[in-house]
């Protein structure tokens, strides 16, 4: 669902950006090792052959103008990855004239954008040609679109002047907060709570002295360069050096204290010198006890509208659901919007988005499905100047990216996001029910590869999970006043001991460092909203992965491997005060590469298979199919139940997985999912399971 709201997103934004810019056309004359087959609809799919794959870009005739339109952008979807991509730019086939970018794997649409003058030379007379090497060798599949020089918009002309100065600081944070995780500080934070008006904050000094004070650290402050404190309190520590401090929430109006981290620190200049680590609230009392969401089978699914009669028929128990953050607030008043105030400021939301959503919840609440909804920020682009993604979105996020993280570096940043959160969470969480129920917040999406899904500009894995790990204890924090069950998820695609894109992150590193901030700085209760697509998406057979092993190292996660996950949800170190970490299966799907019969069973039964296998997992709460019907925007996948709604023979014609699907979690679960095992190679569903003790 994510990634069919993506495809239509960007189509829409590349049809709005028609003026300032040069079309480009790829020459199915100009190709060397590849096949370039036009699919239609202004899209092409490449297929390498060879050791020099390379296509043509020509223009209509006129000239490319590089001080106008400097930038080469293009849009792609390929499961398989492009890798090194070679552009040069003119008549010229040479190093000055060469530009060498990446294009990892990207399972959405979205947009690529290359800087033309970035060659070593100007080239020589006109430009109506470039050229394009895709990749090193045979075996590269990806899908093009949209291929057009264009002006460069503000954020990439200031992304571009400061990149420099942006990497250097990366990395000295980087190396700021390893050394803050290793050291021994004199001072502890023993535990911080929240009530509904006041902030109490505990801890010991040790042999840090008594000369102390507690400091407030906001989430828009950097712990490991602290500056000035957002407040400071005085100590009054008991002859064992323990002390208790109890702050006002209703007396602070310019932001939410329960959002602020707290450390004890020593002044000496106006600077302050951090005695031991921050601590952020850790328990609430909510204002009413809302029960556990206990979904009645693992079955769910996204992207079906909620009231279509499917949602009955195949006895789905949990649902996934876009919140598209940017759709709900505004900075100004308007028609059709209500007054919203948070941390003394009033927004206003839109009423027509707010209704279209209480419209779902309610009719998921009729139905008694639990909600995961997923939170997301479509990047600035062309909003208008006071709309609320402006001052929320980060401001190093890739204008090119199909999603952004909040900005976490301005108290502006983080005010306007934890404004749209609190609405939300506030909302969604009545004791009353009135607008339905979100039970869980998933926040962003697959941020393995959150240079597109969730971008923050180009971090290392650790300051990006700085980050992101501040987004998630903003729906935890917020959430948890209203619902002391709601838990935030953090979302992962398949790969894990590896990078899909050398912009992107290894799963298991972004889940190592977030347990790291958990024991740094106050555990809380998140999950893990995972989605073990097979190793080849476009490849139902996930039996035959060959790269999801069963050790903690395995590259990929994926159905067959599925008992790694929740191996690791369950050592000691992991565990949410001594439970396992909850796992949902939040989207994944399997493919038909066709609807011949052979395809069509391959994809029924790697469904069974991943039934089977998560079945005796108690980890697993919930499983939410992705698709329902086959979507063009997914790049020639096939992933739903039910075929595409424009298939000419059989408009959303029922495949086999719908009838299978229907079966599973009832009694005539175990006879729909018989037939397949002939398919998957065994003689009973027990064969596939893992049994073994997976290696660390």
């Amino acid at each position: 669902m994510v990634r069919s709201f993506t495809a239509l997103f960007l189509s829409f934004f590349s049809c709005l950006l028609t003026a300032g810019e040069l079309r480009l056309i790829p020459d199915p004359q100009g190709t060397n090792d590849l096949q370039l087959s036009d699919l239609g609809n202004g899209e092409w799919e490449v297929r390498t052959t060879g050791a020099d794959p390379y296509l043509l870009l020509k223009t209509d005739g006129a000239a490319l103008d590089l001080r106008a339109t400097p930038m080469l952008s293009l849009e792609y979807f390929s499961t398989t990855g492009v890798g090194r991509t070679l552009v040069f730019l003119g008549p010229a086939i040479d190093v000055p004239h060469m530009i060498t970018v990446d294009m990892g794997r990207r399972e959405g649409w979205g947009e690529f954008a290359v800087d033309l003058r970035e060659t070593l030379e100007r080239p020589q007379g006109p430009v109506t040609s470039m050229r394009l090497t895709l990749g090193q060798g045979p075996g590269v599949v990806a899908r093009l679109r949209n291929f057009r020089a264009r002006e460069a918009i503000g954020q990439e002309l200031r992304l571009a002047a400061s990149r420099t100065a942006r990497l250097e600081a990366d990395a000295a944070h980087a190396e700021r907060l390893r050394a803050y995780f290793s050291k021994e500080f004199p001072a502890r934070i023993t535990k911080v709570s929240a009530s509904a008006g006041t902030i109490t904050v505990e801890g010991k000094l040790g042999h840090a002295g008594r000369d102390c004070q507690l400091a407030e650290v906001p989430m828009w402050e950097d712990v490991t360069a602290l500056k000035i404190p957002a407040s400071l309190h005085g100590l009054d520590p008991d002859d064992a050096g323990n002390f208790k401090v109890s702050i006002s929430r209703a007396a602070v109006e310019d932001r939410e204290p329960l959002l602020s981290g707290w450390a004890v620190v020593r002044m000496s200049d106006g600077v302050p010198e951090l005695l031991s680590a921050m601590r952020y609230v850790e328990d609430q009392i909510p204002r009413a006890d809302l029960p556990a969401a206990k979904p009645r089978s693992k079955k769910g699914i996204g992207g079906c509208p909620f009231d279509h009669p499917d949602m009955q028929e195949l006895g789905i128990a949990s649902v996934t659901l876009n919140i598209i953050l940017n759709e709900l607030l505004h900075a100004e008043a308007g028609p059709g919007r209500t007054p919203h105030v948070f941390a003394g400021r009033t927004w206003h939301t839109e009423d027509a988005a707010v209704a279209r959503y209480d419209r779902d919840m309610k009719i998921a609440a009729e139905n008694g499905w639990m909600v995961s909804a997923i939170v997301l920020l479509p990047p600035v682009r062309n909003a208008p100047e006071n709309a609320w993604i402006r001052e929320a979105a980060h401001p190093e996020a890739d204008p090119g990216a199909g999603f952004v993280l909040p900005d976490f570096t301005s108290k502006t940043g983080v005010n306007a996001y934890a404004a749209a959160m609190n609405f939300v969470t506030q909302r969604y969480s009545r004791p009353d029910g009135q607008y339905g129920r979100v039970h869980h917040w998933i926040m962003h999406n697959e941020i393995n590869s959150g240079f597109f899904w969730a971008s923050a500009g180009q971090k290392t894995d650790l300051t990006y999970m700085d980050l992101y790990q501040k987004s998630m204890r903003v729906a935890c924090l917020l959430a948890r006043q209203y619902d002391p069950n709601a838990k935030p998820l953090i979302s992962l695609e398949h790969c894990w001991g590896r990078r899909a894109d050398v912009r992107g992150y290894a799963g298991r590193d972004l889940m190592e460092h977030m347990v790291s901030f958990g024991h740094r700085e106050g555990d809380f209760p998140w999950a893990i909203a995972h989605h073990p697509y097979p190793q080849d998406i476009f490849n139902p057979r996930t039996w035959e992965d060959s790269q999801a092993t069963f050790d903690f190292a395995t590259p990929y996660l994926t159905y067959r491997n599925i008992e790694v996950l929740d191996a690791w949800a369950r050592q000691e170190r992991v565990r949410y005060r001594g439970q396992p970490r909850e796992i949902q299966l939040t989207e994944q799907g399997l493919n038909s590469p066709d609807y011949s019969e052979k395809s069509l069973r391959d994809q029924a039964a790697g469904m069974a298979y991943a039934w089977e296998k998560i079945a005796p997992l108690d980890t697993v709460t919930a499983f939410q199919y992705h698709l329902w019907a086959d979507d063009r925007g997914e790049g020639g996948l096939r992933l739903g139940l039910r075929k595409f709604g424009d298939d000419p023979q059989d408009s959303h014609g029922i495949k086999p997985i719908w009838h299978l699907y229907k079966a599973l979690g009832t009694e005539g679960g175990a006879a729909a999912s018989q037939p397949y095992l002939e398919v998957v190679g065994a003689k009973a569903w027990d064969e596939v399971r893992f049994h073994g003790e997976v290696k660390k």
